[in-house]
């Protein structure tokens, strides 16, 4: 279990628990990265950002070249957002956004961001921690479609 001292309580023992550092915003700078499809998706994702607890200071949002988008985005929130026309396949967005911090999250335009978001940093260097589930996990090789992910990923 992944903890950070928020989400402890009165327990005196928790068995199989790390302990992290929660996200520090004098010491961690992190971007939100928007796969957009459309002009105007994001939107609704960019508009509730300022009523949310959040750790990003900066937000891209990547659309494809065909679409005009001429939003004002200051009207909506009080974060730096900025637009990034994709010169890749969508999927490559993880690689080609033009991210300046140290740090960034990618999301598509038809996620929005929870009511408090609680990130977790390794003690000492300071790392975002990342879980993930091994591409061996037994539960996930129950399903076909897993195992098609994951010898697609292998390939790749």
């Amino acid at each position: 279990t992944n903890l950070i001292p928020r989400h402890l309580g009165p327990e005196y023992v928790i068995h199989g628990a790390k302990l992290y550092s929660p996200w520090d915003p004098a010491r961690t700078e992190i971007t939100l990265v928007i796969s957009e499809w459309f002009f105007d998706r994001s939107l609704n994702l960019i508009k509730i950002l300022d009523n949310k607890d959040h750790p990003f200071n900066k937000v891209i949002v990547m659309i494809p070249p065909s679409i005009s988008n001429s939003h004002d985005y200051s009207k909506y929130t009080s974060i730096p957002v900025s637009l990034q026309f994709r010169d890749t396949p969508d999927f490559m967005d993880l690689c080609s956004a033009e991210v300046t911090t140290e740090w960034f999250m990618i999301t598509n335009s038809y996620h929005l961001v929870s009511r408090h978001v609680d990130l977790m940093f390794t003690p000492g260097k300071f790392a975002p921690v990342i879980p993930f589930t091994p591409a061996t996990y037994p539960f996930c090789l129950k399903f076909p479609y897993c195992k098609e992910i994951i010898h697609l990923a292998q390939r790749w």
